[in-house]
Formats: C-alpha cells, structure tokens, sequence
C-alpha cells in the first residue's frame, strides 16, 4: 500500500517469525529497487534480521536502537540525516518502544513517532517501518501506535489506521508531580549562579561524574538563561532523585509554538532553539510540555549507585562534540 510522501507504518508481531515476516520482505523490497535501507532496532533484532538476510545484510546500515535512541529526541535527526544523505527513495526499519523503557521514555517514544509526521510531512516518497511486540507491550502501547502510523500491519495485513490522529499536540499536557518534595528554586538575571551552583550540587550528591555533572549543569544553564530571556524574566528550578536517575526541571511562563523545537539540528545563522538542543544531546531524556499555563522542560541524567571515584562506562561517542560543532 503506497502513499505519496512519507509512509509511515506500524508492524504489530508476536514473536520472531512475525517480526520477520514483517521486517525480511519489507527490507528486501528496498535492496531489489535499489533503495538505501536503515534498520534501527536493538541489537539483539539486529542480529535475527542479520541472519535471516545472509549476504544480503552487507547492503543495509544497522544501528543499536539502544544506543542512537536512548534519547527518543534523537530519532528525527537519525532519520533526517538518512533522507537527506540519500538520492530517491529510502527504506527504514525503527524499533522506538520496547517493554524495558520507563514509562517517562514510552512517553516520549509515542510522542516522537508523532512528531515524525510532522517532520516529515512536506517529504519525499520513503517509507518507514516501526515495529511493536504485541507480546511484550500492554494494549494501550500497541493503540498509541494506531494513532501516530497512518498504516498497521499486522497477522500479514496492512490497513489503513482509523485511529490514527492528523493533528496531535505533542507538546500539550501535564508531566507527573515529583514522588517527593524537590529542591526547589525561583530565580530571575540575579540568581543564576545560585542555579548553577545547586544543579553541580546535586549531580555531586547524586554520584555524577564531573564529566556528566558539567552536562547536565551547561544544559539547565541553558534552559535557565531561555526562562530569563524568553520566559518572562523569571523560573522555577527543581532537582530530585527518581529511581536510578537524577531530574532537573525548569518551569517558566513562556510558551513554544514549535512542535519540533529541540529536534532539529539548528542552523548557524538561527536564534533560537539551541538551548533545547543542546540539552538533548546531553542528557537521557529530555521532557518538553508547554501551553497556555507556561512551558516545563524536564531533564533526566542516569545516576545508578556506583562506588566512590568510580567512572561510568564510556560513552560510544561524545554527545558534547556533536553539540558544540552544531553551535561553532
């Protein structure tokens, strides 16, 4: 079933025969038209497509889900970069939502399979396949996914989704209350530096190492200084501990019109924008909810127990070196 334009498509599979009768056919299609293929999804799908194609995996660029989209925000400018690098038409394979994700990281995956229709909507024709363990995910992840695909496949067939929205609001709603009481601060030009000095506070409490303390701390600075210059002059910053992980969250009285702000790389000559792009390319997980009441940007870094002096794990690559090129 083809669509002029962006198709975007849901591939709801119970189990690994499922997933590549769904997955092998789609890919091959591309490989016999010519078509560049991507296929992010985890490793461990990455190694089922891998032998089902044989020889034929050479001609198809895999990436781990895992890592390229542990911030869901980054799943636009990996797909982006693909079309825009590529001549004609391309194919996709995009493994977003998985059962071990955290409900805040499900969230944001439907809400950035949104988003990709509103990336995408003035492209060309290429084709994007999404799949969702029916097996794994609860009924309501699998009826997320009917409204942000225009098709479902499914059991080997493929129907246009009656539920899927043209007009979603990505950016609307409410984030859940802190399970206990933060630290909280209002600040204006003047407290700034009390910002700053709180947020490297609590990365320190928090286990952080100085490398990912001076993350987190250059994006809430950004997010602070926006509050200033965009949000009224004044916020409120607050700093909790959630599970395995370290929050902070600034809330202003300023709105954002755009759904995609964040998420697109910015341009050099551009105004605005950065700070919320920068704090995607440093931190886990980046939370944006904005209307008529204000605008709240939640930031989550990982902060598991470590012992004393001890290191994270280093990263596959330096997220602040793409940042700081995007900003040169």
């Amino acid at each position: 079933m083809e669509h002029a334009g962006f198709q975007h498509q849901a591939l709801i599979y119970e189990g690994a025969d499922e997933y590549l009768a769904g997955t092998v056919p789609f890919l091959r299609a591309a490989l016999s038209a010519g078509q560049p293929a991507l296929v992010a999804v985890r490793k461990e799908q990455g190694e089922l497509l891998r032998d089902q194609l044989g020889r034929e995996a050479d001609r198809v660029r895999f990436v781990p889900m895992e890592e390229v989209g542990r911030n869901p925000a980054a799943v636009i400018p990996l797909w982006r970069d693909f079309v825009d690098e590529n001549q004609g038409p391309v194919r996709g394979v995009n493994e977003l939502v998985w059962a071990d994700r955290s409900p805040a990281e499900i969230e944001e995956c439907h809400r950035h399979e949104a988003l990709l229709n509103v990336a995408f909507a003035a492209s060309r024709r290429w084709s994007l396949l999404c799949p969702y363990d029916a097996c794994a995910l609860p009924d309501q992840e699998l009826e997320r996914a009917a409204s942000t695909h225009r098709l479902i496949s499914r059991e080997g067939r493929t129907e246009e989704s009656a539920a899927f929205d043209t007009d979603p609001d990505c950016l609307s709603g409410r984030l859940p209350p802190p399970p206990a009481k933060p630290d909280s601060l209002s600040f204006g030009l003047t407290e700034l530096s009390e910002v700053r000095r709180r947020v490297a506070a609590a990365g320190e409490r928090a286990g952080l190492s100085p490398l990912e303390v001076a993350d987190l701390l250059t994006a809430t600075s950004e997010l602070a200084a926006n509050s200033v210059m965009h949000g009224g002059g004044t916020g409120t910053l607050r700093l909790w501990r959630e599970n395995d992980s370290l929050l902070a969250e600034v809330e202003d009285d300023g709105r954002i019109d755009e759904p995609l702000v964040g998420r697109l790389r910015p341009g050099f000559a551009q105004e605005g924008g950065r700070g919320l792009w920068l704090a995607n390319q440093l931190c886990d997980l980046v939370q944006i909810r904005s209307g008529e009441r204000g605008t709240v940007v939640r930031l989550h870094v990982s902060a598991p127990d470590r012992a004393p002096g001890t290191e994270p794990p280093p990263a596959a690559t330096d997220p602040r070196a793409e940042a700081e090129t995007s900003n040169a």
